[in-house]
C-alpha cells in the first residue's frame, strides 16, 4: 500500500513537473539557438525567435542574455532606439552591469555610455557601540587642595538611519539621524587627604552628521571614507556619584563611610545644541543587489558642552546637589566619540539614459571678451 502511494506521488510529480522542466530546456534551447543565429549574422530573425520565452519563461540571467543579444543585433542593425530599449532592459534586471572594452562588444561599450543605473538616492540603517572621551578646557573645583583625577571609558550604543544623494559614481553628500547613548567616568584621589571618589555620567543625544564620501563603485568588497559635520542635540544628561569618607579613629583603623543616591539630572547646566567634526570611513560587502557594511567614526566635539552661567546650580536656582552631596562641580569640557557600527544598504537603482547638458555656450559667454558697442 505504502508502495503503491510513493508510485502515485512520482506520477503526479512528473506529469505536473514535467512541463515546467520542458519550458526551462524550450527557453534556454532557444536562447542558444538565438546566439548561434548572431554568430551567423542572421540577425533579423533574433527579435521573433526570443519575443515568447522574453514575455514569460525566461528566468532573470536568461533574459539578461537575450537583451544583451539584442542590443548588439540592434547595434548592428543600426536601429538606435531598439538597441537603447534593449540595453535599458538589461540594466533594469542587472543595474550594475558595465561593459568593458577587454570583455565585451565594442558597441556595448559605446551604447552603455548613454546610460546610468545609479542611484539618486540610497537609504541605509546602522547600529552599533561606542565609547566617548571628555577633553577638560578649564577645570572647576570645589576642593581647597590639589587632587588627580582619571578619567575611564564605558560602553554607549547607537542607532539610526541616513540617506545618500550620489552626486557620481564615487562622491556621495550624505545626511544621518541617530539616537546615542554616551557614557564616561571620572575617579578622583585626595580629597580632603584621603577621600575619593567615582563619577558616572550618562547622556542621551539625537546626533545629525551631515558628511561627503568618497565610495569605490565595483566589486564585491567596497571600501569608503569621509569627512563632515554634526549637530548634537543633548535630550538628557545624568550623573550617579559614590564618595569615600575615608579617616582613622583611634586604634580601630580605617574606617570608611560611603556616600552614595539616586541618579542626579545635569540638564541645567548642559548646552542643549552641540557640535562636532566628524571623519570616518569602512567596507561595504555586496549581496545581490544590497549591502551590508562595518563603519568606524571618529567625532571630535567642537564646543563646551557645560553653561557657565548654570554649573553651580539646580534647575530651581538652588546650590547644586552634586556640590552640596558630593562636593563635585563639572569642569567646562568638549566630547568626543568612537563608533563602531554595522548596517545595511539598499540602493533605489534607477536605470536611465543620461541627459547630457550643454554647457559650451554658457562658459563661452562667461569669458567672452566685452567689445564696444555698434
Amino acid at each position: 500500500m505504502k508502495s503503491g502511494k510513493l508510485l502515485i506521488s512520482f506520477i503526479i510529480l512528473v506529469w505536473f513537473g514535467s512541463p515546467v522542466f520542458s519550458q526551462d530546456q524550450t527557453c534556454e534551447q532557444t536562447l542558444n539557438q538565438a546566439s548561434a543565429e548572431f554568430d551567423a549574422g542572421r540577425f533579423y530573425s533574433l527579435p521573433a525567435l526570443l519575443k515568447n520565452c522574453l514575455d514569460k519563461g525566461f528566468t532573470s540571467e536568461q533574459k539578461f542574455r537575450a537583451y544583451y543579444l539584442l542590443a548588439q543585433a540592434y547595434a548592428v542593425l543600426d536601429d538606435p532606439i531598439a538597441a537603447e530599449n534593449s540595453y535599458l532592459s538589461l540594466l533594469k534586471i542587472d543595474p550594475e552591469f558595465k561593459p568593458s572594452i577587454k570583455n565585451d562588444p565594442i558597441d556595448l561599450v559605446y551604447l552603455s555610455r548613454k546610460f546610468t543605473s545609479r542611484p539618486r538616492f540610497t537609504p541605509h540603517a546602522r547600529l552599533g557601540a561606542n565609547v566617548s572621551f571628555p577633553w577638560s578646557l578649564a577645570g572647576i573645583s570645589t576642593y581647597s587642595k590639589e587632587v588627580s583625577s582619571s578619567k575611564g571609558v564605558r560602553v554607549g550604543l547607537q542607532v539610526g538611519v541616513g540617506l545618500d544623494w550620489n552626486i557620481s559614481d564615487k562622491w556621495s553628500l550624505c545626511g544621518e539621524a541617530n539616537f546615542v547613548t554616551k557614557s564616561f567616568s571620572i575617579s578622583t584621589e585626595g580629597i580632603a587627604v584621603r577621600d575619593n571618589s567615582l563619577l558616572i555620567e550618562k547622556s542621551n543625544w539625537i546626533d545629525l552628521p551631515i558628511y561627503l564620501k568618497y565610495s569605490y563603485d565595483s566589486g564585491r568588497f567596497r571600501p569608503f571614507a569621509y569627512v563632515g559635520f554634526a549637530f548634537n542635540a543633548l535630550l538628557s544628561s545624568n550623573s550617579s556619584h559614590e564618595y569615600n569618607d575615608i579617616s582613622k579613629s583611634g586604634t580601630e583603623g580605617q574606617i570608611t563611610r560611603i556616600a552614595q543616591g539616586p541618579d542626579i539630572s545635569l540638564n541645567n547646566s548642559r548646552n542643549f545644541l552641540n557640535y562636532s567634526a566628524l571623519l570616518g570611513g569602512g567596507l561595504k560587502y555586496k549581496f545581490g543587489k544590497d549591502f551590508i557594511y562595518a563603519d568606524v567614526r571618529y567625532m571630535i566635539g567642537l564646543n563646551n558642552l557645560v553653561s557657565p552661567s548654570t554649573n553651580f546650580y539646580n534647575s530651581e536656582g538652588t546650590l547644586a546637589t552634586t556640590i552640596t552631596q558630593y562636593q563635585y562641580v563639572s569642569d567646562f569640557y568638549r566630547l568626543d566619540n568612537l563608533s563602531l557600527s554595522f548596517g545595511y544598504v539598499r540602493p533605489l537603482y534607477n536605470p536611465r539614459k543620461i541627459k547630457k547638458v550643454n554647457t559650451k555656450g554658457f562658459f563661452r559667454n562667461l569669458i567672452k571678451p566685452r567689445g564696444k558697442k555698434r
